[in-house]
């Protein structure tokens, strides 16, 4: 019992530490929605309902997601470990990097890093900070401040 509540209280301390610092829209709550995802690979865009809860005061990103043709949408919830946050308070640009770890389905966890991007082109949610050749970009259509 002592244990679990040290590594709450570490954990506790770690959120805190990395929110130190960082102006208030990088600690604001968000909801992401999007109606596709694009690849940016081939180019090919996929229809899928998208919504995404970023809370980094709880230190948690939330993504649900539908693909045409599955029935049940899926739910992943990542631990943000480290954010860097360059975004302006009206979100229109900048970029926001989450470092996360995920639980997987076998009972490892892995490691890695999302990015929110602000552009004249609008808000952008990707699953990785490398460069744009091969990953999966989601437009966001519907943005709110939870």
């Amino acid at each position: 019992m002592c244990l679990l509540f040290f590594g709450y209280i570490h954990s506790f301390a770690q959120v805190i530490n990395s929110q130190e610092g960082n102006p208030a829209q990088c600690t604001q709550k968000l909801r992401l929605i999007s109606d596709k995802m694009i690849f940016t690979k081939d180019r090919q865009e996929k229809p899928a309902k998208v919504d995404i809860i970023i809370d980094p005061l709880s230190s948690t990103i939330k993504t649900i997601m539908q693909e045409s043709g599955q029935k049940v949408p899926s739910e992943q919830v990542y631990q943000i470990k480290n954010m860097n946050c360059t975004v302006n308070d009206n979100f229109t640009f900048g970029r926001v990097i989450y470092s996360v770890m995920a639980d997987n389905y076998d009972g490892t966890f892995s490691n890695g890093e999302f990015l929110l991007e602000a552009t004249k082109r609008g808000l952008f949610f990707s699953n990785t900070i490398d460069p744009p050749q091969d990953k999966a970009v989601i437009p966001v259509i519907k943005f709110e401040k939870l």
